[in-house]
This record gives C-alpha cells, structure tokens and sequence, in this order.
C-alpha cells in the first residue's frame, strides 16, 4: 500500500538439506551465494525514497522549517492545467465504498509519522497540485499537504473542499497544520485507465457495428405469408387473452384485497423484525458505553466533605453573592466538568481573592446543583449562591475564613484533563444511545399495535387504515445500516483496551477531530 523499499537480506533457511553427505556442501554453497546476492543490495531508506519520488512532482519548498525530505512547492506548480479531468475511478465488485472505523484509524496514525509531500498556500487554482498527487497515488496511498504559516486568507476548509473536488479522494484529518488525503478504494493508476476506457470504447464500438450489421439484415429479409400470418398471432395481445379465457383463473376483486393485507401485514412484520435488531444493537452499544465509562472512572473517588452551613451568617452570604457576581475574572467549565486542573484553578483564584465565580453551561438546575456540591466538597470552600446569568449558570464559592492553600494543588482522588475529556464523551455518547433506545422502542410498539389493527379489520378491510400505513412506512431496506453498526460496535471500545492514557487521548482526538472542544 506504501512505498515498497529493496530487501535488505535474503534469508535462507539451511535446514532444507537432505541426510546424505554429499548435499551438505552443496546446501551451504548456495546459502553463501544468496547471502552474497543479498549484500551487493544496495539498502535504501524510506526517506531515500520519497526524496527520490518527490524530485519528478516539482521544485521544492526551501524555506521549509521541519525534518527532510522537503516538500513539494505547492504554490510553484501549475494553477490551471488545460484539458484536466478528475481521475476515472472504478469501484471493484464486493469492495465497499467508505471506509470503516478501524482503516481510518489505522491510516490516521500511519499519517501522523509520514513526512509531509506538498507545502500549499493558496485556497484555489490547485490542478497542478492535483496532478501531482495522482502521480503520488500511484505509489502512496496517502497523500500529506502541509500549510504554510503566516499567509493571509487561507483556511484549510477550502483548501480541502477544491481537492477534494479536483481528485475526488477522501479527506482523513484536517488541523491548522496538515491536510491528509488518502486515495480512496476506487482509484486506479494512469496505465490502467487506459486501457480500461480503450477496452470500453472499443466494445462500444463493436456494438454499434453489429447493431448496424442487424438492420441491414432485417431491410434485406424477404418475408414470406405464412411466416409473417404466424409472427402476427405468436406473442400478441390476442394470444394472451384467448389463453387466459381459456385456461386462465379470474381473480375477483376481494381476492386481490386479501392479497394486498397479507403483503401489507408482511411487510410490517419485517419492519418490525428490522427495528428489533436495531434495539438490540442499541442496547449492545449502551453496554458497551457503560463499560467504557466505568472504566475510565475508575480513578475517580470523589470526597464525601460537607462544609458547615453555619460558617458564614445569612449577611455575610449576600454580601458575598452580590460582590460574587460583580466580579470580572470567572472561571469557565467546559464539557469536561470537574476534574483536577478545575480545583487547581479555583486555589490560584483564592490566592489573591476570598471569592471565585465559576460560569457554566448546562440543561437543567439539577445537573448545575450537582456539580456546585461537587466543587465545594473538592476544594474545601464554601457554597454561597447558584445564579442564572447570561452566559448560562453563575456559582460563588467562598475560600472560608480559615482557609490554608494545600501542599498539593490538584487533588489525587479526581480525574485527570485527558481522562476527564474521555468521561464526558463517553456519558454524551451513553444518553444519545438512550434517547435512540427510546424512540425504537416507541417505533415497535407503534408497528406492533398497527398489526393488531390489521388483525382486527382483516375480513372487511379499511382502505383509510392501508393508506395511512402506507404514507408512514417507505418500503427502504435497513440491513446495511445494521450491518454497519455492527462494524462500528466491534471497534467502539478498542479505544480503552490499552492501558496507557497516551493512547485513550491520541483515539480520542481523532475520532473527534471536527467536534469542538
């Protein structure tokens, strides 16, 4: 898939020879001719290589300040090429198109390693640039562009879209730095394409010959009357009539209804075979997120410390909520919620400060209630108010009146930053995956009562009820969307298999790579 470097040695097994004496010498002459062989090899290296490769795409970028090879000089090559083309892509038979979660993955940290091929400046007029990454596609799957810092009006977003329309390959990662373009499972290589559309312009030219060859024929038969009193009565109209007269048996019209409920109360019986397996998947993936939070909490031990609610007077707690919100430096708690780095934080406030405000988004008082409590139990301080402001929820804690800064900042018993941002995606992921189980529970009992109606109303029949079932239900098949949750279900939880949070935070980041932080 990558580039393929010589053989650095030619291994030779030398227990292949036979018992007699005589082939013992012949073995070990052999081996010392390949070793030989194996050593006039020259050995090249993989930067070797694409230094090598890099030379026929372009000039190089020589104010490139990272690790050789240099890239290619994106912004030398050519704007606009004449007569350019995307490249012809053919899908081969059983290959799905997209790629699955483990390949991009894989291709994702394969790409973190690569040195990058193009440095790009400019968001349009890429047809050069697009040329030379079909010739890279010959011999690299991936292709690396990275952008050069300090250019005016550039984003990467567009850079990306006008690639991806001039070579149609898939977009893996895209940051402020780099843009990863992999080849996609369609792409072929120039020789190839040749000769496909040669092979297909010559079968089109071989049917219009034999379509021509045909009518000349047909002008010059000669018909006689009898075969043409028998082409007029074989395979008509009248034929078919008089057989179903004949032979034939007349459906009525309350037979074709009863036909028509059993297709319908079938088809209905498959939706809701079709939503049983998505609910059962659901719940599959719902132990799964369960068993992926429950493992990354395990280092959390939250406090039980309650502070005194006697410790500030009624006066002293509105003085302190009115001084609370009028204060301009606030703490912002993200979707990590508390962690060490926030207990940290509030102790640096502290330091110059008797109060600190902290503003936090959320959907409901109780959830903002909740992490109040948790704050004050953590850092040892005093809970003065929880308040509605513009930004979202507003909460004052007091340092205490005997307060003493910690030896250690971050508390040992709460989570760390990474682990932190691991928890809070996965108990998103678990509430998306409860609120699906919902509504496909409410789908199944819909269909389920649909068909007792259908029982009910079997003998006499209710058009207004088929026409209705109708209009509600398209007769799409579903089985490829559970075949890819099942995919996708065999790779969930590879991202907490390691025990090393290196490797939680590196999957993390890339399976996120677009969602705001």
């Amino acid at each position: 898939m990558f580039l393929q470097t010589p053989y650095n040695s030619v291994r030779n097994p030398p227990d292949v020879a036979s018992s007699s004496g005589s082939s013992e010498p012949l073995a070990n002459l052999e081996s010392t001719n390949d070793q030989k062989e194996g050593d006039y090899l020259p050995k090249v290296s993989y930067e070797q290589e694409v230094d090598k490769l890099l030379d026929g795409l372009g000039p190089r970028y020589t104010d490139w300040s990272g690790c050789d090879p240099l890239p290619v000089d994106a912004d030398m090559l050519p704007a606009t090429v004449p007569g350019y083309q995307p490249p012809f892509r053919v899908l081969p038979f059983g290959v799905r198109s997209t790629l699955g979660l483990r390949e991009a993955t894989a291709l994702r940290r394969i790409a973190r390693t690569l040195p990058p091929h193009f440095a790009l400046g400019r968001n349009r007029q890429l047809q050069g640039l697009a040329v030379a990454m079909i010739k890279l596609w010959e011999i690299s799957s991936i292709a690396k562009v990275a952008l050069k810092r300090g250019v005016q009006l550039t984003t990467s977003e567009r850079m990306a879209e006008e690639i991806k329309k001039l070579t149609g390959g898939i977009l893996l990662s895209r940051n402020k730095d780099f843009l990863v373009f992999f080849r996609g499972k369609n792409f072929l290589s120039a020789d190839i394409t040749r000769v496909l559309l040669e092979r297909e312009r010559t079968a089109k030219i071989m049917q219009d010959e034999e379509e021509q060859a045909r009518l000349r024929a047909s002008s010059l038969l000669i018909q006689t009357n009898n075969t043409s009193e028998l082409s007029a009565e074989a395979g008509t109209l009248g034929e078919t009539m008089d057989a179903d007269a004949k032979w034939g048996k007349t459906l009525d019209g309350r037979h074709k209804q009863k036909i028509m409920r059993e297709v319908e109360q079938l088809r209905h019986a498959n939706l809701v075979k079709k939503l049983e397996q998505k609910l059962s998947l659901a719940e599959r993936k719902l132990m799964r997120a369960e068993k992926a939070l429950v493992k990354v909490e395990l280092s959390l031990k939250p406090s039980e410390y309650k502070a005194d609610p006697g410790s500030i007077t009624d006066e002293e707690r509105f003085m302190f909520r009115k001084l609370g919100l009028k204060m301009k430096a606030f703490l912002l708690l993200g979707r990590r919620g508390v962690f060490d780095g926030t207990i940290e934080n509030m102790h640096l406030h502290w330091k110059y400060r008797e109060l600190v405000k902290i503003i936090l988004k959320a959907k409901t008082f109780e959830q903002v209630k909740k992490i109040a409590l948790a704050l004050e139990a953590e850092s040892g301080g005093v809970l003065v108010s929880v308040d509605k402001v513009s930004k979202g929820y507003s909460i004052i804690v007091f340092r205490g009146k005997d307060y003493k800064r910690p030896s250690t900042l971050r508390p040992k018993n709460l989570l760390t930053k990474r682990k932190a941002l691991a928890r809070s995606i996965e108990l998103q992921r678990r509430e998306a995956i409860l609120k699906h189980i919902k509504a496909m529970q409410g789908k199944v009992g819909k269909l389920r009562s649909e068909i007792e109606q259908m029982e009910k109303v079997k003998d006499e029949g209710d058009e207004g009820l088929y026409d209705k079932l109708d209009s509600a239900y398209a007769t799409d098949d579903e089985n490829s969307e559970v075949e890819d949750g099942e995919e996708e279900d065999e790779a969930y939880l590879e991202t907490y298999n390691s025990e090393d949070d290196s490797e939680i935070l590196s999957e993390v980041e890339s399976d996120n790579m677009y969602s705001p932080i």
